[in-house]
Order: C-alpha cells, then sequence, then structure tokens
C-alpha cells in the first residue's frame, strides 16, 4: 500500500473544532488551534507555529460536547501564506470509547471529502 492509499483510507470531512495541541515530553508549552478536516485516522489543523515532522503530541480535540483525546504523530506540515501552518497528524492512540464519539461525530456531517 502506497502512503497515498494509506492516508485516504479513513473518509475524511471538512470540520472546524477547536483543538489543544502538546507537544509529548516538551515544556513548550500547549498552544489552541483549529482544526480544518478530521477523520478517524487523523486530522489537518492549523497552528501558530511548525511542529517539526514525526513530532509525537497529545491532543484536546472538542467535537460537538465531547472532548476527544487523543496521541498522535505529525505526518507533514506546510507553510500557510499568512504564516500559520497546515499540520497533518496520524492518530497514534484513541481510546474506544473516543473512538466510537470520533465516528459518532463524523457520521453526523453530509459531506465527505473525496478520496483525493
Amino acid at each position: 500500500m502506497t502512503e497515498e492509499q494509506e492516508r485516504r483510507r479513513f473518509v475524511r470531512v471538512p470540520a472546524e473544532f477547536a483543538v489543544l495541541v502538546q507537544r509529548v515530553g516538551s515544556s513548550a508549552g500547549e498552544n489552541l488551534a483549529k482544526t480544518e478536516v478530521v477523520g478517524q485516522g487523523g486530522c489537518l489543523f492549523v497552528h501558530p507555529e511548525a511542529i517539526g515532522l514525526e513530532e509525537t503530541v497529545e491532543l484536546l480535540i472538542s467535537a460537538r460536547g465531547s472532548v476527544l483525546k487523543t496521541t498522535a504523530r505529525v505526518a507533514y506540515e506546510r507553510l500557510r501564506e499568512d504564516g500559520r501552518y497546515d499540520i497533518g497528524v496520524e492518530f497514534l492512540a484513541i481510546s474506544p470509547e473516543d473512538r466510537e464519539r470520533l465516528q459518532q461525530v463524523l457520521g453526523s456531517f453530509s459531506q465527505p471529502l473525496s478520496g483525493d
């Protein structure tokens, strides 16, 4: 399976949720961000600074009345024209309860993104 196929094996939806981002094992502190795309396997959020490829982060995602906690790996980051960064992460660890809540939240969206 190619990396592209691996990234697209989950349905993704455009969704704006507040997310608290903290690097694992770092004293760099926390930053608030906002998701733009969310799927069962990861998400894309806009962040004020670069985090670093392959870095591990803990995320608290506020999604429709629930707070979902996950550990994730930074898969890519891109500088935006406004100086912020698009950060794409792959979820590494999420509790079964939070995974079920995430699936329910994603199921409430009517327009998933194409598998481009």
